[in-house]
């Protein structure tokens, strides 16, 4: 009896993680006007974690100093931010819990009307000489208009 339980929650779990988060229509209206850009997350899905090895989670803290409150359960985010010179900054963590390798970093993104912008964070297996977190995140552009 409770083997089916934790099926059915761990089963919930692991499908309710592998989305991502919707956009407004009126984010997707200012999207398709020009005017907003798509940032979005890229991380590994649950499942292929389990399989391949765990892989860092990258998420978005917040956008010219706003904080961003990310969706319970959800693996990947998406926001629309304004066009234009923006400051974001995003957290790479370990999914098993607190690594001492987890950053957070501001990068500064022009972004252009009608792109959507995919990040993702790796942590480097060793620390810097100074002693501080090494990692780094990587940013694909998609025009998709």
């Amino acid at each position: 009896m409770y083997t089916r339980i934790i099926v059915a929650i761990i089963s919930t779990v692991l499908i309710t993680s592998c989305g991502t988060t919707r956009l407004s229509k009126n984010d997707i209206s200012d999207f398709k006007t020009g005017t907003k850009a798509i940032v979005k997350t890229y991380n590994q899905p649950l499942a292929a974690g389990l399989i391949f090895g765990d892989e860092p989670v990258t998420k978005i803290i917040a956008v010219d100093g706003k904080k961003i409150h990310g969706a319970t359960f959800k693996l990947d985010e998406q926001i629309t931010v304004d066009v234009g010179l923006q400051q974001i900054e995003f957290s790479c963590s370990n999914r098993g819990g607190y690594d001492e390798r987890d950053f957070t970093e501001v990068i500064q993104l022009d972004l252009k009307p009608h792109h959507e912008y995919l990040v993702r964070c790796s942590l480097d297996s060793a620390f810097g000489t100074d002693g501080s977190n090494e990692g780094s995140f990587s940013i694909k552009e998609k025009s998709l208009k």
